[in-house]
């Protein structure tokens, strides 16, 4: 699937120029539920490698979600089996998608030309009370894990539930000391805000939100407040956009519009060097209009210049930030084969 065909040719530069980098997308848990592969997404999905081609995308956060169902003792094969079907797509398409678990892999695998994929949990009951299952799961290649999803867990409070912990418990912080002495990069969407401030006040890295919204434009408890979004940047951190229609508006559809109005208001607040994506592709029931799938995120390229943002801007927001957080610092990438 090639990119739409109504992007401007100065927009469509920037684009084709920028790493673009998502920091979340479900399609793991879609393919491994129905059953396909990377190669052909069927009706309904969002991602797959046609339309990541279309799109211009380069990495690609794939995230191993865990419902609270799985609770309590299937939660951690639940990863596993996404997991297997990662190992799946890396042993199908070798020449076309690529595990990135160390830095320098992201900027190797965009010159080469193959879709960068990095690992993620989202939920950290999925470590079942076990830095033991922690440590094998960043030995298969995870290398980022939501604390929360919006229930709690045992030792961090999510944003869906009233919390029994009031934040991050002494387990809790064990959990991120232990993320950050692997190299993980701690995330925080999807957490309490008793649980964000204590994650910001014992982390020693730079943390990501993977996908959040602006809650001064849409009141929703996933959604970062201004104040989360300056200590996440004065942090050295990423708050990434979602496009997930709920977390953008109050009510009705959503249009690129109001993603826009959402990218200004991080930009403002958190600043250019600390802004990215994180669409939440194939975990979301619907998407903006004229955000229908990865492979129209040339539209939002356009859509960002159009609102007087710089090319360098927009260029730092499409995956630059995110590259940092994520390969470490280095040159700026090969341009693709």
């Amino acid at each position: 699937m090639t990119s739409p065909d109504d992007i401007p040719s100065a927009a469509r530069a920037v684009h084709r120029a920028a790493l673009v980098f998502d920091a979340h997308a479900d399609t793991l848990t879609e393919m491994t539920d129905r059953g396909y592969d990377l190669d052909a997404g069927p009706e309904g999905t969002h991602l797959d490698l046609p339309r990541c081609a279309g799109g211009n995308l380069d990495v690609q956060v794939f995230t191993c979600f865990v419902s609270p169902k799985c609770l309590p003792d299937g939660a951690a094969d639940r990863v596993r089996a996404q997991l297997a079907t990662m190992d799946r797509q890396l042993a199908r398409f070798p020449d076309r998608v690529t595990l990135c678990t160390a830095p320098g892999d992201i900027r190797a695998a965009r010159a080469s030309g193959r879709l960068a994929a990095v690992l993620a949990i989202e939920g950290g009951h999925a470590i079942e009370d076990d830095l033991d299952v922690l440590l094998e799961f960043h030995g298969r290649g995870v290398r980022t894990m939501t604390l929360t999803w919006n229930n709690s867990n045992e030792w961090a409070d999510g944003c869906g539930d009233d919390g029994p912990h009031g934040g991050l418990t002494d387990r809790g912080r064990e959990v991120v000391a232990a993320m950050e002495e692997l190299g993980m990069v701690v995330d925080v969407s999807h957490a309490a805000r008793s649980t964000f401030d204590d994650v910001l006040a014992s982390a020693r890295r730079p943390l990501v939100a993977s996908h959040s919204c602006a809650r001064a434009l849409r009141d929703h408890p996933r959604n970062l407040e201004d104040d989360q979004l300056r200590a996440i940047a004065a942090q050295g951190g990423v708050a990434c956009l979602n496009l997930y229609p709920a977390f953008l508006v109050a009510e009705g559809p959503a249009t690129l519009d109001d993603v826009l109005d959402h990218m200004d208001r991080f930009v403002e607040v958190a600043g250019p060097d600390h802004v990215g994506l994180g669409t939440d592709f194939d975990g979301i029931p619907t998407t903006p209009a004229g955000l229908e799938n990865v492979a129209a995120l040339p539209r939002l390229t356009a859509g960002m210049l159009a609102r007087g943002h710089s090319a360098e801007t927009v260029t730092k927001v499409l995956g630059a930030n995110l590259l940092r957080l994520f390969d470490g610092p280095g040159d700026e990438p090969e341009a693709r084969a």
